[in-house]
């Protein structure tokens, strides 16, 4: 066959790429978890990209003459759950759009690349035919979602930066600014758009997120007054757009939009960046750098600097200077940061190329860089969360790491939050980790990171209206991320609001109907208001569709709606597959409690708290204010574990908890 006519192997578009051989869809090297209706629906779209597939070829294609389905709600379901994989949106479409009574367009540019490794960029070719997908269960990510600890959203949705399940770029014509954020005087806002590696080369993507990433932190810093930065994970929702600056500012309401890329051969760097002002699309300023590629540090440097000086000079003549530059680092040293923090933003903790190696391997070619003890001390608190390493050894670790890094630069916002959350979730220390959120806060007022983890730590300590506030605040700075949005939802769970909750999970549900962790605050909400039917139903429906070992949070929430409703066989068949799962630390202590509590065995109740105490383990800072506890309160023995923990007055004091007593 001729090779120009060959079925090509790959087709990319994006960020993506699809293996038409082994039906992958894959993002930056990850696998896309993706199931068959989908995957089908995606090969049909490239088949004919650029031309219209009416509605009856995909019926042909995906349900046959003899399958009986609700066609118009599993179509809307299947493309739902494929924008979701791509991170699109039906209202501002970057790959598929919807042709109104028609069906559907891919409208992105793609590249086929055949067996013989030779690719070719062009416009959607209509002519170009691929075979179907084979009949398979979804394609398994490499990393554990995050949704497997849904009360830990405040922690891991700043630890993981890039957040799972976003779902589409229409979130901020649904929601907009929100009045508890909105302040009487306005900020000038910057969205720094992803540097577009030009190299041909993915395995220099990590320079390209650490040149944004520290244009990001470096201007949030710069103005905190008069300049908000929007949030990473936002922009990096335009990696590889198409779409113009002026339709990225509109979607985002921003004031001005920067621009880059970078080019990397050999031993040379060359980099461009350009800042553009929304309103007329027009350019401030533009600089191109040719540099040597052997201190990365440096380069990165300058250029933050001269953008931010240069920012501050054209869009905020009163702006404080930056100040000196950052420390001298060895350059491995820094090399080897930022591959640690492109690995633990994907969650890839573990192994000789996983965020910790890498992350160690930089302080110790480099004893004296803050900045990497302070991602070191983040990624050990994500290996903890996601079940790699063990408690005690880890928090230590995570300790010093931060504690090191405040020792060498104390104006290190990630190190105070790092250490932060140690200060409350491990060593109970209250005060003083609130002492370190609000440091952070005053470094850098645009991190939606740390707005994120403040808002978990007052939900903690009862002080809901705050917390919600500070979610508030997070939304503006990262406007795309319903993760981000689902902690109202947790706030609101807390404080007992639960039809505020629904309501608020609701709107997430509309923009996104496969979130697991929205569909869960739903199915708990309804828990708590007594509707165990409605919880059992949309919990049986989540594990039908999430049954695997990441999703063990659904198996707990039935083992305790089954023991609600006083079906106790079936909450004590759940309770005993968890503690077999225990056993390989997939269910907690804690978990194991809150199940008997409803149980009604308060001897193995107190066990499993007891034992969650000695363990230190992170869930037990949501006892004081968790109803599944109610019950118990009065028991000496709570309250003597509830001593322990040294609550401050603010969740003691709380009217449910004064209704119980």
């Amino acid at each position: 066959m001729d090779q120009e006519a060959a079925v090509p192997r790959l087709v990319r578009f994006g960020a993506f790429e699809l293996d038409l051989i082994d039906k992958e869809l894959r993002r930056q090297g990850l696998r896309i978890k993706l199931h068959e209706k989908p995957l089908q629906i995606l090969l049909l779209l490239l088949e004919r990209a650029g031309q219209v597939v009416d509605r009856e070829d995909l019926r042909q294609r995906l349900w046959p003459a003899d399958t009986y389905v609700n066609f118009d709600a599993n179509l809307i379901t299947t493309l739902s759950n494929l924008r979701h994989a791509l991170g699109d949106s039906s209202d501002s479409p970057i790959f598929i759009e919807t042709i109104p009574r028609r069906g559907y367009r891919f409208v992105a540019p793609i590249t086929r690349l055949n067996d013989s490794t030779k690719s070719e960029t062009h416009t959607p070719d209509p002519t170009q035919t691929f075979p179907a997908p084979a009949e398979q269960p979804g394609i398994e990510t490499p990393a554990r979602e995050m949704a497997r600890f849904p009360r830990l959203l405040p922690v891991l949705a700043g630890i993981l930066l890039v957040a799972s399940g976003i779902a589409s770029l229409a979130y901020i014509y649904w929601f907009g600014p929100s009045t508890e954020a909105k302040g009487s005087s306005h900020k000038t806002t910057i969205l720094v758009t992803p540097f577009i590696n030009l190299s041909g080369d993915p395995k220099q993507d990590y320079l390209s997120e650490g040149l944004t990433d520290e244009l990001i932190t470096r201007l949030g810093q710069s103005s905190p007054q008069y300049l908000s930065v929007i949030a990473r994970s936002t922009s990096m929702q335009y990696e590889h757009s198409p779409l113009p600056v002026n339709q990225i500012a509109r979607q985002q309401k921003v004031d001005y939009v920067l621009e880059g890329s970078f080019h990397r051969q050999g031993d040379q760097v060359h980099i461009t960046a350009q800042l553009f002002r929304a309103k007329d699309q027009g350019s401030l300023w533009a600089e191109a750098y040719d540099r040597d590629a052997a201190n990365l540090l440096s380069i990165q440097s300058d250029v933050a600097n001269r953008i931010a000086e240069s920012l501050s000079l054209k869009v905020l003549p009163d702006a404080t200077s930056l100040g000196a530059p950052p420390e001298t680092v060895n350059s491995e040293a820094y090399d080897d940061y930022l591959k640690g923090i492109f690995a633990c933003n994907r969650a890839s903790l573990e192994g000789e190329e996983g965020a910790i190696q890498l992350l160690r391997r930089s302080v110790n070619e480099d004893p004296r860089f803050a900045r990497a003890y302070a991602a070191l001390a983040s990624c050990y608190g994500a290996s903890f969360h996601f079940g790699f390493l063990s408690s005690e050894a880890t928090h230590e670790q995570a300790k010093a790491a931060a504690l090191k890094a405040l020792e060498l630069d104390s104006s290190l916002e990630d190190a105070h939050l790092a250490l932060a959350n140690i200060l409350y979730e491990y060593d109970w220390d209250w005060a003083a980790s609130e002492r370190e959120f609000r440091r952070a806060l005053e470094i850098n007022p645009s991190s939606a990171s740390a707005h994120r983890f403040y808002s978990g730590y007052l939900t903690m300590v009862g002080r809901y209206d705050e917390a919600l506030i500070q979610v508030r605040m997070a939304q503006q700075l990262d406007p795309i991320s319903l993760d981000t949005r689902s902690m109202a939802c947790l706030v609101l769970n807390a404080s007992r609001e639960y039809k505020r909750a629904i309501e608020e999970c609701q709107k997430i549900l509309e923009l996104d109907p496969s979130s697991v962790l929205a569909s869960y605050y739903v199915a708990t909400a309804h828990l708590y208001l007594k509707d165990y039917a409605q919880s059992l139903s949309e919990l049986k429906k989540l594990r039908a569709a999430n049954n695997d070992s990441s999703h063990t949070f659904l198996l707990v929430a039935s083992a305790i709606a089954n023991a609600a409703e006083g079906n106790q066989s079936d909450a004590k068949k759940g309770l005993d597959e968890l503690l077999k799962l225990s056993k390989s630390s997939l269910v907690t202590p804690y978990e194991l409690a809150e199940v008997c509590s409803h149980l009604g065995d308060k001897d193995q109740t107190f066990a499993h708290l007891n034992e969650a105490l000695d363990q230190h383990s992170y869930d037990l800072v949501y006892l004081a204010s968790d109803a599944d506890f109610d019950e118990i309160r009065a028991d000496p023995r709570y309250q003597v574990i509830e001593r322990r923990l040294e609550y401050p007055n603010s969740v003691l004091e709380t009217p449910f908890r004064q209704a119980s007593k």
